[in-house]
Formats: structure tokens, sequence, C-alpha cells
């Protein structure tokens, strides 16, 4: 699948928001996004032809299944679809927890873990008068999103937790919670030996 751009993502967004489903006129009426109408009726199509928006009976647009995991992909961990918003564009954390539509906490705590790892890049910018920590993808964390597959996570023996490690021998500890939407919940962050002792009582 090629690349999302900021368009695309605010109509997914939009569609997943919506629980009738979405048109490109009402898509255009939403304060934050005012791009021309002819130009999301383009993108509707495009977005159509690609399997991430279908008709429904009303023939508005609702979210297919891999419309669903562009970025809220449940069975993908909070600090992947993270990376995956950010490699559309530049966020500060409040923005990536209304896309994902998570937790600011969950998200700030993911953020600060990718950071660390080097995938992404924290600045500082001024917007009438509060400071907001701005976020940026590296070219590591670009590579972290093509490299990471589902194979590199496994359940635990109690079936209430997921390991999730990368690929410098760390790893993150989910809990599994009764939410449809957002099934793992971040727990902590693991060290390679906690990994082990996991892993021991599988």
């Amino acid at each position: 699948m090629s690349e999302l751009d900021y368009m695309d993502l605010e109509i997914l967004y939009q569609a997943k928001k919506s629980k009738n489903g979405i048109s490109p006129e009402a898509v255009s009426q939403q304060d934050v996004f005012t791009p021309g109408i002819w130009e999301l009726v383009d993108k509707f199509a495009s977005m159509q032809e690609k399997n991430l928006l279908t008709k429904n009976k009303e023939g508005l647009f609702v979210l297919t299944k891999n419309g669903i995991n562009t970025f809220w992909d449940i069975e993908s961990p909070l600090w992947l679809n993270l990376l995956k918003l950010l490699r559309v564009k530049p966020l500060a954390d409040i923005e990536c927890a209304r896309y994902l539509e998570e937790y600011i906490p969950a998200v700030q705590q993911a953020l600060e873990m990718i950071r660390k790892k080097g995938y992404i890049m924290m600045s500082q910018l001024r917007k009438e008068e509060k400071l907001l920590k701005m976020f940026e993808i590296l070219p590591e964390g670009v590579e972290q999103i093509t490299k990471l597959k589902k194979k590199d996570m496994f359940v635990v023996k109690s079936g209430d937790k997921l390991v999730v490690e990368l690929d410098d021998g760390d790893g993150i500890l989910y809990e599994i919670i009764d939410d449809l939407v957002n099934p793992l919940r971040m727990i902590k962050t693991l060290s390679e030996d906690e990994i082990k002792k996991y892993k021991q009582t599988l």
C-alpha cells in the first residue's frame, strides 16, 4: 500500500468516529479540515480503490478492515500505531492521543519509549502561549514499521498479558482488556532479562 498523507488520515479518522458513515460534503465542513470538495471527492474515490473505504446502503463511506488496520490495528502495539501515525506527519502528543483515541498518559509513555529507542525525535513548539511537544519519525522508525511482524509477539500462560519484543532485546508488556476497539493496554517496558522470565512461563 502506498504511503498515506494527512488528508487520508483525516478522512479515515472521521470515518472511524462516525457511526453511520461520512461523505465528502460532510468532511469538507470540518473546522480543522477544509480542502476543496472536488479534491475530497477524488480522495474518497482513491481510498475506495485501495479498499480503505466502502459505501454502505445509504451511500455513505465507512471504514473497511484494511482502513481500520492503517492506524488502529488491534493486534498492533500502541507504539507501532504511533509510528504509523507519525509517518504521515509530525504531531503533538495530544494530537496522537486524539487520532488513536488513546489516553494521553499511555501515549506519552509509548512516545517516550520509542524516542529513547531512536525511532522518533521530539522538539518543542510554542502555540497560543502553550509549549507543545512535537514528535517526528526518524528513518529508524520507518524501518521498524516494515520489519516488525506478528511472529514477534507471544502471549504468556495467564492469557491476559502480551509481550512484544523489539530488535534490541527489550520489549513491552501489554494487558489484554475487554475493549473491542483498543484491547491492549500498555503496562510497562521490559528488559531482556524480564522477557526471558516471561518466556519461561510458557
